[in-house]
């Protein structure tokens, strides 16, 4: 069995599968081969070292000596870390943590799910494979339209909100909304006129539920139905959501005239500072891990969780962008400083000739080049700062040559990936973050870089199952007159 950890224990980096029962292998193309060969279906299994519910499952499920042996012995069992290798999560549909595909020797999906899950559970489904799980137990209909227009999307976001709950978690025809924050749709809302009024209450939640008061910075997930309160958090802290919500919070100072919002915001950036900046590597590190009796407790004495100092592009690239938004909304021009030399410090570790590496793990080479999301985000940052500061070395022209590279003319669209052992696709949320930075473009510049908007903007629509965050981001750039705007009344003083 795997180690689990008492009160007060950190759980050491990279921890799992060290004492594993199951004898792990690593994805490669070479899998599939190896599972025909073998007439073993493959087993993935997506985990994050910050995740207490993915140490739950392997302590408890896992490594329970039948569930292990029956892995080990039917299945080629396959460890994927979710950060690392991002792109397989999203393109076998994982939404959260813990997450198992199954798959055939061909690479077709028999059965995936996500969650902590039980022994006998897991067994019946091991045992059971013509059972399809749902990833968010929501199945599409034959009557379902797709979200694909502003107008749908706050259509739908008024039928989910709930004001008695101060959240989006209400029903509507589209479905139940899920309970994962929706930093980039409330980013959203806040530049829509008609939600002006809501805003307050739902970002207090945000607060309540996220914040941690005494370090700072937002925990990775809340959820108001765990009666038990140390449950109800999942306590590891992401940079890219971390960024997300700093870009919401400075931004919702701006546009509603709350000081407790740039109070937020603030404590998020000394938060990122002190925990996730290397100011000498100048690089920023992906998450900090979970640990819920650290936080449940007076902290003072007690070592902070540890950090995975993994730096990833994408992650960097929003952080970056938020820095750069939180400057102007803040009226701190340091923050471009910052920006700057993280920016420096980006290129420095994971530019290439062709664009950006995904990921620099701590003990390095950098990885898994040619992945969209790399390559947008900071484009993102670099537009903001050439805005912001002027640069005029940093045009968006290379940028765009980059990304032109993505273009797939079967899928009408700009694929995930340049290369890759499964077949090509397209990821709602890497579409919208093109559709947002090409919207503050000229359309003369997109048009010598050969870059095609159009293919986004119809890729932005979500179906049921899928989150608003996926596309919220786009329909904002779509509405761009908007975003600089503070298109609400100042809050009345006290």
């Amino acid at each position: 069995m795997v180690a689990t950890f008492p009160l007060g224990a950190m759980p050491v980096v990279d921890d799992y599968p060290q004492g594993s029962n199951i004898d792990w292998v690593a994805f490669e193309p070479s899998v599939f081969a190896r599972s025909r060969s073998e007439n073993r279906p493959l087993f993935l299994y997506f985990h994050g070292q910050w995740c207490t519910w993915c140490r739950d499952f392997q302590n408890q499920t896992l490594e329970h000596p039948e569930i292990s042996a029956i892995i080990q012995r039917d299945f080629l069992p396959v460890l994927i870390d979710l950060d690392r290798r991002r792109d397989l999560f999203t393109r076998y549909g994982g939404r959260g943590l813990p997450f198992v595909v199954l798959l055939d020797a061909h690479g077709n999906v028999q059965v995936r799910f996500t969650g902590h899950i039980g022994p006998g559970d897991l067994d019946r489904i091991l045992r059971e494979q013509r059972r399809q799980v749902s990833v968010t137990g929501r199945e599409t209909g034959p009557s379902d339209q797709p979200i694909a227009s502003v107008e749908t999307l706050l259509a739908m976001l008024d039928e989910v909100h709930d004001p008695n709950a101060r959240r989006l978690s209400g029903s509507a025809m589209f479905g139940t909304l899920s309970k994962r924050p929706q930093p980039w749709t409330l980013l959203f809302l806040l530049h829509q006129p008609e939600w002006c009024a809501r805003m307050p209450a739902l970002l207090d939640q945000v607060i309540e539920d996220l914040v941690d008061p005494q370090n700072g910075g937002f925990f990775f997930f809340h959820d108001p139905d765990q009666p038990d309160p140390e449950r109800a958090r999942e306590t590891s802290k992401r940079l890219d959501q971390n960024a997300a919500f700093l870009w919401l919070f400075a931004e919702a100072h701006a546009v509603l005239g709350d000081p407790r919002y740039a109070v937020v915001a603030r404590r998020t950036l000394g938060y990122l500072e002190e925990h996730l900046w290397d100011p000498e590597e100048q690089r920023f590190f992906g998450s900090q891990y979970s640990d819920p009796s650290y936080y449940a407790r007076p902290r003072e004495g007690y070592p902070a969780p540890p950090v995975d100092r993994t730096t990833f592009a994408d992650a960097s690239g929003q952080a970056i962008a938020a820095l750069i938004r939180a400057a102007g909304a803040l009226q701190d021009p340091s923050l471009l400083d910052w920006a700057g030399a993280a920016l420096s410090g980006l290129d420095r570790h994971l530019r290439h000739a062709d664009g950006y590496y995904h990921a620099l793990p701590q003990d390095g080479p950098a990885e898994l080049p040619g992945y969209l999301p790399a390559q947008v985000w900071p484009a993102i940052a670099w537009q903001l700062y050439h805005e912001a500061t002027g640069a005029s070395d940093n045009a968006p022209g290379p940028w765009l040559a980059q990304a032109a590279a993505y273009h797939d003319p079967g899928l009408n669209a700009y694929r995930e990936r340049l290369s890759t052992a499964i077949e090509p696709w397209v990821e709602p949320r890497t579409q919208a973050a093109l559709a947002w930075w090409w919207a503050r473009l000229d359309s003369d510049e997109l048009a010598q870089a050969g870059v095609q908007p159009e293919h986004v903007w119809s890729q932005l629509q979500i179906r049921p199952g899928d989150d608003p965050d996926d596309i919220a981001f786009g329909f904002l750039g779509l509405r761009g007159h908007l975003i600089d705007a503070g298109v609400c009344p100042p809050l009345p003083a006290e």
